[in-house]
């Protein structure tokens, strides 16, 4: 299990791959032997695919503004050594 102050994001750990892997192949196995309809399977696999990419998007974005707030900051910190004032 991973340490609760390990910062990677879920979608990136080996544990849910494994558990993405298990799920796929579990639906799989029904998809062909119990309801023999494999787009039955093709959907659940879209499915795990836009969520994943999903997930992705996400934590892409946080990164984005976590950034650009500490952009942010260290513009306002230089423009206060300066002596310029923000007027927006």
């Amino acid at each position: 299990m991973s340490s609760a102050s390990d910062d990677t994001p879920l979608h990136q750990t080996k544990n849910a791959r494994i558990a993405v892997v298990v799920v796929l192949v579990v639906s799989l196995a029904y998809a062909l032997l119990v309801a023999q309809q494999i787009l039955l399977w093709v959907l659940v696999v879209v499915t795990v695919v836009v969520l994943w990419y999903a997930a992705r998007l996400v934590v892409a974005m946080e990164q984005i503004a976590t950034h650009l707030e500490r952009l942010a900051d260290a513009q306002s910190v230089t423009n206060e050594y300066s002596g310029e004032t923000s007027t927006e």
